[in-house]
């Protein structure tokens, strides 16, 4: 610990010497007797004194959370030597807010007493939080000499974005032959029924239809279909974002992808991530609940990187981006880099479907009510509609989400039905 002389150990040093100066020069012996109690006051700084001694020690209730949940904060100090005034200072990351309790402290503990400091924040920013600094301010009980130290351990937060419960969700026109939940044509393992045919050499005893057989009078057996899963590759738009705080464009597509990351990943499939924008970040197409901490951990980087050179998908290896994925694209069509990006994976016959984050009622929350902004918020309107014809007329399943007015839930409803009827006709 550093020790150093207060304030108020200054102005008491100050206003001796000012009173020995003033006794000396007017020869008045008062100045001189009112000096004598700061005298002895102050003679404690020439008194050789020990760092105080105490444990410290800091923890969380909670080592990841979602958007918007709390987390409370425990510190406790113990003291090994007196110390007269403790000022305790508690970790308070930037972007956290503080929900109840104070992060600050006084107290004054005796040798071996303990003192607990507990308060709880509110984390409504994703991201990586460090609770890892401590501040402890020690003074002796005259208030002229202070000891600080800074504790600056490594304990993290991580907020994960948060995650709405998603059930329709755009199924893959392609997949895998690994186990999952898509039923395939191809007869095999599975649970799904399928045919009912004669009993043959080398059946399961667990095949055989007993009410058919019953009533056809010989063996028949249940052929079930196989039940397959598919690769998902989310790719997420880096290249810009508009709205408030806490509420752009970009922070609605990282909880989208949390989302159907999550559902995903519960039907089995195999899901990967790519970042693409000003830096390009991507994770491998893997399924279980260490993928999903994979996919977090990417998501909470997920940041806008301003930057003229267009990232090219040529550097993403091949593992990433398996050809016959189902590619999601989540972008809010703000640059134009990006819309050639998805083409150019439509182009390679990827099965591509974008997923168009609307940011015209996201601006309009920032801007004040008038008739002015209203007009060119509407014409916005009518150019992403353009966009959005330009991916239709490539054949590309393309939905409009507007996250200020409706759940992603209710958009991926109907965008559902509308896929449905596309893979038919094809």
């Amino acid at each position: 610990m550093t020790g150093r002389v207060t304030p108020l150990g200054l102005a008491l040093l100050s206003a001796a010497a000012w009173a020995l100066s003033l006794g000396v020069l007017f020869a008045r012996p008062e100045p001189l007797i009112a000096t004598i109690p700061l005298a002895l006051v102050l003679l404690t700084l020439a008194l050789p004194r020990r760092a105080p001694e105490y444990a410290l020690t800091c923890a969380l209730s909670a080592d990841r959370v979602f958007e918007d949940e709390g987390v409370t904060v425990t510190i406790t100090l113990t003291a090994t030597s007196p110390l007269a005034v403790v000022i305790l200072r508690g970790p308070l990351a930037r972007d956290v807010e503080l929900a109840s309790g104070k992060h600050r402290a006084v107290t004054s503990l005796g040798p071996g007493e303990t003192a607990r400091v507990s308060y709880d924040v509110r984390c409504p920013v994703r991201g990586v939080h460090d609770f890892g600094h401590i501040v402890v301010h020690v003074r002796d009980r005259f208030g002229i000499r202070a000891w600080e130290r800074h504790h600056a351990e490594p304990r993290v937060l991580r907020v994960y974005p948060r995650v709405a419960p998603v059930r329709s969700l755009p199924r893959p026109l392609r997949t895998q032959a690994s186990v999952g939940d898509y039923v395939s044509k191809a007869l095999g393992e599975g649970i799904e029924p399928g045919e009912i045919r004669q009993f043959a050499p080398g059946d399961a005893i667990r095949q055989v239809n007993w009410r058919a057989s019953l009533r056809l009078g010989s063996l028949y057996v249940t052929q079930h279909h196989r039940e397959h899963n598919a690769d998902v590759v989310l790719m997420l738009d880096t290249l810009a974002q508009v709205g408030a705080a806490h509420a752009t464009t970009l922070d609605w597509s990282v909880r989208a992808a949390a989302s159907l990351a999550t559902a995903y990943l519960a039907r089995k499939d195999r899901v990967g991530l790519i970042n693409c924008g000003g830096t390009i970040d991507w994770v491998r197409p893997g399924s279980g609940r260490v993928q999903y901490e994979r996919l977090a951990d990417t998501l909470l980087r997920a940041t806008v990187v301003f930057t003229y050179v267009q990232k090219s998908l040529a550097f993403v290896p091949p593992r990433v981006l398996p050809p016959h994925a189902l590619v999601i694209a989540i972008t809010p069509l703000l640059d134009p880099r990006f819309t050639r990006t998805a083409l150019d994976l439509a182009a390679r016959g990827f099965d591509l479907v974008v997923v168009a984050v609307s940011p015209v009622d996201v601006t309009r929350a920032t801007l004040p009510a008038s008739a002015l902004n209203d007009l060119a918020c509407r014409l916005w309107a009518l150019d992403r509609v353009t966009q959005l014809d330009e991916f239709r007329r490539h054949g590309i399943p393309v939905l409009e989400w507007n996250p200020a007015s409706e759940p992603l839930e209710a958009a991926l409803a109907g965008f559902h039905r509308r896929r449905a009827r596309l893979a038919t006709a094809g």
